[in-house]
């Protein structure tokens, strides 16, 4: 429905999205439930639209647009990003790219730019980790996983935040009480998907999530074209308490980790690919905050992503669903 762009959106008043709801969850799977609009703002942008939930997990309306994605790697002198260009080639020669390849190699870090329609849809408001599901301790057997309890008994008296077994397990310390999770077995993208997506919902694709991510600005990152230090980046500022401003929802109200660490799966025609992070690869090569935070921009694409399986990529992916209206 064309009042369920963006452009015709904004210009309904609360009463006449209001009224809106009612349609919009026919269009829904089972299960979903309408429960209140509200107003997101973040970066000079904001949304005013409903929220609905579906097993206890939040899904946000996001009205569809037509939009411009990607990044131009050669904006003109008065572009804001000119320097972000500069930047990315001097990173470039210090991995040892030849000149005749910084052009190339730097294309391939982002994705082009292009013209996409994207369609209106409900999408899950917090991202979820790919690899680890609750495991409930309660359910732990004392002899079969005695080993185990033990494990997190030693932790409960420790000062640690959390206890992670590579692939295994992880013990988190939660508000009054512990948390496990263990590691997911999948060994496919495909036998995950089956596990994880549901009925009716699927996975971004590379355009709707560089749409979901910048809230359909044109900057590098979302908040603009360069790293600001002030935002206390999680992984550069260990000693940080509180909230991370990259984590806070942006203007649709959706909550993305802002981490290198972290990279959100998209479906793509062949399968998936991993946006807004790298697994932290550039930021464990010590050239500094500019590439370590480089893959948080709305359009990078990991260049090395195919060196690693599914299996080895797991531990570092987030996901969320979406149901297309």
């Amino acid at each position: 429905m064309e009042i369920w762009n963006r452009p015709a959106w904004s210009r309904l008043t609360t009463d006449e999205k209001r009224q809106q709801m009612p349609i919009l969850q026919k269009k829904l799977p089972e299960g979903f439930d309408f429960v209140r609009l509200d107003t997101f703002e973040r970066y000079g942008q904001s949304t005013e639209t409903g929220i609905f939930v579906c097993e206890d997990i939040e899904f946000i309306f996001v009205p569809g647009d037509t939009v411009t994605l990607g990044w131009n790697t050669q904006p003109a002198a008065e572009d804001d990003s000119a320097g972000v260009r500069e930047r990315m080639l001097d990173l470039l020669r210090e991995l040892g790219a030849a000149p005749e390849e910084l052009e190339e190699r730097m294309q391939a870090w982002v994705s082009p730019i292009r013209q996409a329609k994207i369609s209106p849809m409900l999408v899950e408001r917090h991202y979820v980790s790919a690899a680890w599901t609750d495991w409930p301790i309660e359910e732990l057997d004392p002899q079969e996983d005695a080993e185990l309890l033990d494990a997190i008994e030693t932790f409960r008296i420790s000062p640690h935040h959390s206890l992670e077994s590579d692939q295994a397990y992880l013990i988190e310390r939660g508000a009054g009480s512990l948390k496990l999770y263990q590691f997911d077995e999948s060994e496919s993208f495909e036998e995950w998907c089956k596990a994880n997506i549901g009925v009716g919902l699927d996975l971004p694709s590379e355009d709707e999530w560089e749409y979901l991510y910048g809230a359909g600005c044109r900057t590098l990152f979302p908040w603009g074209s360069e790293i600001d230090l002030s935002m206390r980046l999680r992984h550069l500022s260990p000693e940080a308490a509180g909230d991370y401003e990259l984590e806070r929802p942006n203007a649709f109200g959706l909550q993305f980790p802002g981490d290198p660490y972290k990279k959100e799966i998209v479906h793509t025609p062949t399968g998936f690919t991993g946006k807004g992070g790298d697994g932290g690869l550039n930021l464990h090569g010590g050239y500094g905050p500019f590439a370590a935070y480089l893959p948080t921009a709305i359009s990078y694409r990991d260049p090395f992503e195919e060196e690693l399986d599914w299996t080895e990529w797991l531990s570092s992916l987030v996901f969320r669903r979406i149901v297309r209206l």
